[in-house]
C-alpha cells in the first residue's frame, strides 16, 4: 500500500471552523506551499507527498537532498487521478485530520474506508478542544512531585472575570486556534480590547479558557504517538521557543543533550516521571485516535522555586517538535536549530 503524506498547517483553523469546505488564510496557504515538502524528512522512500507547488517543493527538497529519501510531490489537482490509480491502495498520513480535510480526499473519489470515519474525525476536534485538558492537568499535577498549574473552562463573562480576577495575572485561550491566535496575555483588566476578545470567543466557540500566567523560564514538549486507545508511546522530547505563544523554532540536539538541558533547568530528575504517566494517560484518552500527539510544558519559576507545567496545550496532530525530532534523525550532527522563516508571502524551512 502506497503512502501519500501531506502537510496541512491550516488544520487547527480548521477545527475551530468546524466544517466542510473551510478556505485557509492566506498565512496558512503560503506556510503550506513553502514547507508543503517538509513531511520528506518522516516519509520513507517512494512514498508520495501532497503539495500545492511541485516546483516550489522539489526547489526547497533540493536544499536538504542528500538527507531525504526520494519521494514523488504531486499537487493537489492530480489528487483525483491518484485516487483511481490507486484504487483504494493508498494510504492517507496528514499533519492532522479535520472535517474539511476528509471532505476534499472524499471528492476526489478516495476510498472512505481508508479514510478516518467521521465519527472518529469529530473525535479529534472534541479531544483538541482545549477542555479535554483540564482534567489531564489536574491529574498531572495530583500526582507528579515539582508540577504546577491550573486551568477553568469559562462559559460567561461573569465566569472568565472571576478567574482573572482571582489570579490578576492571567492567560486567557479560544477553545481552538492555532499557534498562538485566539490567545490573550492578562495583566491590565482594564485592556479596552479584552472584554471583546473574550465576548467574541465564547460566542462563537460556546466558552473560554481561563489560566493563571506564570514566569516562564522555558518552553517544551514531549511528543507521543498514539495507538487507538491501546497505548501512547514516548517519541522524544522537544525543546522550542516561542513569542507570546507564536513558534519561533526547535533544538535539533540529540536526546540525551535535551534531557540534559531539562533536569538542569529544572533543577531535578523528576520530570522523567511524565513520560511513563503521560503514555498511559494518553492512551486512555486518544481511544480511537491513531497518530502523533505532542504536549506542551513549560518550566516555570514561583516564588523562588521552578516546577514544570506539565500540560500547557496538547495537540491531536503532528506537531513541529515531532517534526524537528525527524528532521534530526534524518541529518544527524548536522544542524543545531530549525526555524520557519516568514517573509511577505514566502515561508522556508531554516536549519542553521
Amino acid at each position: 500500500m502506497g503512502i501519500i503524506h501531506i502537510f496541512n498547517p491550516e488544520h487547527d483553523l480548521a477545527l475551530a471552523y468546524g466544517k466542510e469546505g473551510f478556505t485557509p488564510p492566506a498565512a496558512a496557504m503560503s506556510m503550506r506551499k513553502g514547507l508543503g515538502f517538509i513531511p520528506a524528512f518522516w516519509a520513507t522512500e517512494g512514498d508520495m507527498v501532497l503539495v500545492d507547488d511541485v516546483e516550489v517543493a522539489e526547489r526547497e527538497a533540493r536544499r536538504f537532498a542528500c538527507h531525504l529519501p526520494k519521494v514523488v510531490f504531486c499537487e493537489g489537482k492530480h489528487l483525483g487521478l491518484l485516487a483511481r490509480g490507486w484504487q483504494g491502495q493508498l494510504q492517507v498520513e496528514p499533519w492532522g485530520w479535520d472535517a474539511s480535510l476528509r471532505h476534499t480526499l472524499l471528492k476526489a473519489g478516495f476510498d472512505e474506508e481508508l479514510l478516518p470515519s467521521k465519527e472518529q474525525v469529530d473525535k479529534v476536534r472534541k479531544l483538541s478542544h482545549r477542555n479535554s485538558t483540564v482534567a489531564l492537568l489536574d491529574c498531572l499535577v495530583r500526582d507528579l512531585p515539582a508540577t504546577i498549574g491550573e486551568r477553568k473552562e469559562a462559559r460567561s463573562m461573569e465566569d472568565a472575570w472571576q478567574w482573572m480576577e482571582r489570579w490578576g495575572r492571567a492567560v486567557v485561550k479560544a477553545p481552538w486556534s492555532s499557534s498562538g491566535r485566539g490567545v490573550r496575555f492578562v495583566e491590565n483588566l482594564e485592556d479596552p480590547n479584552l472584554a471583546s476578545f473574550v465576548r467574541n470567543v465564547i460566542l462563537r466557540q460556546g466558552s473560554i479558557i481561563v489560566e493563571p500566567l506564570y514566569d516562564k523560564v522555558m518552553d517544551f514538549a514531549m511528543e507521543f504517538h498514539a495507538y487507538g486507545g491501546k497505548k501512547a508511546v514516548f517519541a522524544g522530547l522537544s525543546l522550542f521557543l516561542t513569542n507570546r505563544g507564536a513558534y519561533l523554532g526547535n533544538s535539533l540536539a540529540p536526546e540525551e543533550e535535551k534531557w540534559g538541558v531539562l533536569r538542569r533547568e529544572t533543577g531535578s530528575d523528576d520530570v522523567l516521571a511524565l513520560v511513563p504517566a503521560l503514555e498511559s494517560l494518553l492512551g486512555r484518552m486518544c481511544d480511537t485516535y491513531t497518530g502523533p500527539i505532542g504536549v506542551d510544558m513549560m518550566v516555570v519559576e514561583k516564588e523562588g522555586t521552578r516546577y514544570v507545567h506539565p500540560c500547557v496545550e496538547v495537540n491531536v496532530r503532528r506537531t513541529m517538535g515531532m517534526a524537528a525530532i525527524s528532521v534530526a534523525k534524518r541529518t544527524i550532527g548536522c544542524f543545531k536549530t530549525m526555524a520557519v522563516e516568514c517573509r511577505n508571502t514566502e515561508c522556508r524551512l531554516v536549519l542553521t
